[in-house]
């Protein structure tokens, strides 16, 4: 199951990021655990965030064991295309879109 924490902002979201959320909804699931998403398009992030123009997601993991962090990010990397961004940050998993473009 999918909770917001309260104060999540999602208007802009890309279908990207929506699709990312699904699959990470999945892995959570998979391990046991709540996916609760801490921030979409809201909050304070670097000048040039992707969360700004609704290409970035992070998500809560301050409810997980080290291990089953480090699982999820794992399971979000095979399981997302190479497309995709999956860091493990201190207290979330970062979650961005940004297309590599090749000549």
């Amino acid at each position: 199951m999918i909770s917001c924490k309260p104060g999540v902002k999602a208007n802009g979201m890309k279908p990207e990021i929506l699709f990312a959320i699904m699959v990470a909804d999945q892995i959570y699931s998979e391990c046991g655990a709540e996916c609760v998403i801490t921030e979409i398009t809201g909050g304070k992030h670097g000048h040039q965030s992707l969360h700004y123009v609704g290409y970035a997601v992070d998500l809560r993991t301050r409810h997980l064991t080290g291990e089953q962090a480090a699982s999820i990010v794992s399971d979000l990397k095979s399981a997302l295309t190479d497309e995709y961004d999956v860091i493990l940050e201190s207290n979330h998993i970062h979650i961005e879109f940004q297309p590599k473009w090749t000549d």
